[in-house]
């Protein structure tokens, strides 16, 4: 089985289409990101929520979309999220400083459309109560107006707005299907923005 390269990141939780910008200063990461650019068109990778009692054993696949190396050696970069994967076999191995983990997907379930539509049709109504007096009205209308069809980026749109823990969004991340993600966010929707959250575990 495959190894891909694998980034914990403490506040970064990847979603479907999610565009992610990091600065890579670590040396191994440096390292990473030049064996990425160098395998030509696929650049795959996996972050996953780091926390203090170590790595998720879920985490999403990253596409590396654009690098550019800084005069220090470091780098910015702009990446794609893409499907959950799981995070096992994590290990080093030489000459990689960085660590890597066995490439196993983990798919979303999904239900029919229609059932689909209706729960994020749902769940954005409440997000526009979540976000009264907290988001200019017409951007916010203008972001839900350019939202995908997909009820899967739209629940994306959702779980990278919320204004909630990384533990939170971890959950989102690891709900058994797409519905139970839209639930999910509608729950943590109703218990308003910046609740109360127990130390990180």
């Amino acid at each position: 089985m495959r190894r891909l390269p694998l980034f914990p990141l403490p506040q970064t939780v990847v979603f479907p289409g999610l565009l992610i910008p990091l600065y890579i200063f670590e040396e191994r990461y440096k390292q990473m990101v030049r064996h990425l650019l160098a395998q030509g068109e696929e650049r795959r990778f996996v972050i996953t929520l780091a926390t203090a009692a170590g790595i998720r054993e879920v985490g999403g696949y990253v596409e590396l979309l654009a690098a550019s190396e800084n005069p220090d050696g470091t780098f910015n970069i702009l990446c794609r999220g893409g499907e959950r994967c799981r995070v096992e076999g994590v290990g080093v191995l030489e000459p990689h400083l960085y660590h890597t983990t066995l490439d196993i997907p983990f798919p979303l379930e999904r239900a029919p459309r229609s059932e689909e539509i209706v729960a994020a049709w749902d769940a954005l109504e409440t997000f526009r109560s979540y976000m009264a007096g907290l988001a200019d009205p017409k951007a916010l209308e203008a972001a839900l107006a350019n939202l995908p069809d997909d009820p899967l980026y739209q629940a994306t749109f959702l779980c990278a707005n919320l204004r909630v823990s990384p533990l939170d969004k971890q959950a989102l991340l690891e709900a058994p299907s797409l519905l139970a993600r839209l639930e999910l966010a509608q729950t943590l929707m109703r218990q308003g923005p910046f609740p109360n959250h127990p130390a990180e575990a």
